[in-house]
């Protein structure tokens, strides 16, 4: 009883709804599992992993292969869960829908707490029953079976500390404990999903900064820095050469642009109080600052060049990064100048203020970044003895694949919408579900600017429209607007989220997906509950209109509620399908046509690996294989390497083996006996035919 008077009436409502739709779809006949809910291949790598480690069978997939291609800590989770598989397969695909659900309610529960706290109790039930019950978000969030679930309640918990940390840092003195705390949980954000390891590096340096002016100028800076490199030689060469051959050369340029950029801007008095000085100054400032960090760059560019350290690179990207650089960082200020407050006191010195601050911030800085960086770096360390490889194997053979011309698989970023993560659908729009409102702002736009081939630009002038308007807004009400940024940690928020999406787009990856924007799925609908709010906030002052305002978030999420359980209700069948119907079609045919013990290789197969029963199949796109068969896929010895772990029989699209990444490699060795579904079910020779 003293647990449920933690939560208040509408949190008890929200909880017992989302776990209710859930339990149905939890007891629904098992050939909806792998077809209606657990429907992605991607998650059926954890399951067989999660399998195999139950059972004593180590890290692998197919009981031969050491991998690490998945995310350690949603791994954890399912490890008990999938113990039950050696009893009934899809046992631990029941009790992993529940174990999803208690995330979703969580997270529901979590924002509804930050948002009342912040803003408003309308906007609260508003903001809740939208990530419980939006289509996009439970669609991609949480019926994968991926590792969303986790890494959505890591950010929205650790966004939600931030939140209560603002509150207390103001009135009472900040310990190492509580920066240790806030670091523990940032290292399980950075482990349910690793690349969110850049919003926890970020946070880091809005705990340790507060109080500063440079906490909320350094996080933006940063996002800058490496959005105006990669951009500044994408412009130079163009998108496809850069994914193909540039990428990793200007990934390194970024990260040296970025230890000098700072350092510079810093002690070049770019950190200072905006109020405190001219706009001319400020220009002059960031000026003199970003032109010699570029001379800077140049000269250790061409230093490690000479030395032999350095890679290929367009040197006179370094001009156009000089110029976006700068326009972005001043514009920067100029904002910053609007939204803060009066301060007529005399700039402090930044040599000053680092000789009077850099213990503070050292002891700070190494209590967080040791505790951050110390797992990271185990994690790393121990990837290395047990893997060959110190990250995911999955994470390099993606990038491996963005840097080939003609890939059978996803391509990289190939304009610049998608570099910038704006791309109009497809695994590069990061705005979802914001999208959907410049999709429908787009077709309001249809009767001014007609044209069925003019669907992308309507959908762009929609998304700059509603921005001009969300800009309008916060200029209107700026000292609401900076007062709530700081309180929901917008700004760590904003410059994670933009440097994970970079982190995809400018280092040509290959095969992104639409549930890598977890962090950025939360920003959408915190800067949309802060709009909200911007907007409805005459109505809150008058008590009759608050109360209509709560009655009628409350009616809306009734309606959200009612339109997800009814879509549960109508695919999640209940005595429907027959108990012996197979899991798949697939499934049938394989075990008809190979003999028990066969072990067969197969393209993507997470869920055929995980459903058949007496086969093993062996992944070949090597996204849940070994590093030494990653290795042997890019120097054409593949088919040996399958051959020599007793792989004899392969199922895949023969075509599809005839070109980048696999380069035609598998021909020679291939027989094929037997088709289905556009597969060929082929014979693996010892020895080349030709």
């Amino acid at each position: 009883m003293n647990i449920l008077k933690r939560f208040s009436l509408f949190e008890v409502s929200l909880i017992a709804v989302i776990l209710g739709i859930h339990l149905y779809a939890a007891l629904a006949d098992a050939y909806t599992f792998p077809n209606v809910w657990f429907k992605r291949d991607d998650a059926y790598y954890y399951f067989k992993v999660a399998q195999n480690i139950s059972e004593g069978n180590g890290s692998t997939f197919d009981g031969i292969n050491l991998t690490n291609g998945y995310h350690p800590l949603w791994m954890i989770v399912n490890i008990p869960i999938f113990a039950l598989a050696r009893f009934d397969l899809i046992l631990p695909l029941r009790v992993l829908l529940m174990v999803v659900a208690g995330f979703h309610a969580a997270s529901a529960v979590l924002i509804y707490r930050l948002v009342k706290s912040n803003l408003s109790h309308a906007v609260a039930i508003l903001a809740a029953v939208f990530w419980a019950f939006n289509f996009y978000i439970h669609y991609t969030v949480y019926e994968y079976g991926l590792e969303t679930p986790l890494a959505a309640f890591a950010v929205i918990y650790f966004i939600y500390k931030l939140s209560q940390f603002e509150r207390g840092w103001r009135t009472k003195a900040v310990t190492p404990r509580e920066i240790v705390k806030l670091a523990i949980i940032a290292v399980v954000v950075m482990f349910s999903r690793l690349d969110l390891v850049f919003l926890a590096i970020i946070a880091g340096t809005w705990i340790i900064l507060r109080g500063k002016t440079i906490r909320y100028l350094l996080p933006l800076d940063m996002a800058i820095i490496i959005v105006s490199m990669t951009s500044s030689v994408a412009l130079r060469t163009g998108i496809v050469p850069y994914n193909n051959y540039y990428a990793s050369s200007a990934i390194e340029a970024a990260f040296l642009a970025l230890f000098v950029k700072l350092v510079l801007l810093y002690f070049f008095g770019a950190y200072q109080h905006p109020r405190t000085k001219s706009v001319w100054i400020i220009f002059r400032q960031i000026l003199i600052a970003i032109t010699t960090s570029v001379v800077i760059i140049i000269g250790i560019s061409m230093l490690l060049v000479q030395l032999g350290f350095g890679r290929d690179f367009p040197r006179s990207a370094f001009i156009l990064d000089w110029g976006v650089s700068l326009f972005l960082i001043f514009a920067l200020r100029l904002a910053a100048c609007w939204f803060s407050n009066n301060n007529s006191t005399q700039p402090e010195s930044p040599v000053l203020e680092f000789k009077a601050s850099w213990k503070q911030w050292l002891a700070e800085g190494t209590a967080y970044y040791g505790v951050l960086g110390g797992f990271l770096a185990l994690y790393m360390f121990f990837n290395k003895i047990m893997f060959g490889i110190s990250s995911p194997v999955s994470g390099q053979i993606k990038r491996w694949w963005g840097s080939l011309p003609n890939t059978i698989y996803e391509a990289p970023a190939s304009n610049w919408f998608s570099f910038l993560g704006i791309g109009m659908g497809g695994p590069f729009d990061t705005w979802q579900p914001a999208s959907d409102l410049f999709y429908w702002g787009g077709e309001v736009l249809r009767a001014l600017y007609p044209g069925s081939n003019r669907v992308n630009d309507r959908y762009y002038l929609a998304m700059s429209i509603f921005i001009l308007l969300g800009m309008i807004l916060l200029f209107i009400n700026k000292r609401r607007s900076l007062n709530i940024f700081s309180k929901m940690a917008f700004i760590p928020l904003i410059a994670g989220s933009g440097i994970q999406a970079l982190s995809y787009s400018a280092t040509s990856f290959g095969g992104a997906k639409e549930w890598y924007w977890v962090s950025q799925m939360i920003l959408m609908t915190l800067t949309g509950s802060f709009f909200i709010d911007l907007i409805l906030k005459p109505l809150q002052k008058i008590k009759i209109a608050r109360l209509a305002l709560e009655i009628t978030s409350v009616l809306v999420g009734a309606y959200f509620a009612y339109n997800l359980g009814n879509y549960v209700l109508t695919s999640m069948r209940h005595g429907y399908f027959p108990a012996d119907r197979p899991y798949m079609e697939v499934l049938e045919y394989l075990e008809e046509n190979t003999p028990p013990g066969s072990i067969i290789g197969m393209t993507g197969g997470g869920n055929v690996g995980y459903l058949i029963r007496e086969r093993t199949i062996v992944n070949m796109d090597g996204l849940i294989n070994s590093y030494e068969y990653f290795n042997a896929l890019q120097n054409g010895e593949a088919p040996i390497f399958l051959y020599e772990r007793s792989i004899t029989i392969i199922f895949a699209n023969p075509q599809l083996l005839e070109v980048p990444p696999y380069y035609g490699q598998f021909a020679p060795y291939l027989e094929r006996y037997s088709s289905y579904g556009g597969k060929g079910l082929l014979y693996l020779l010892e020895e080349p035919k030709y």
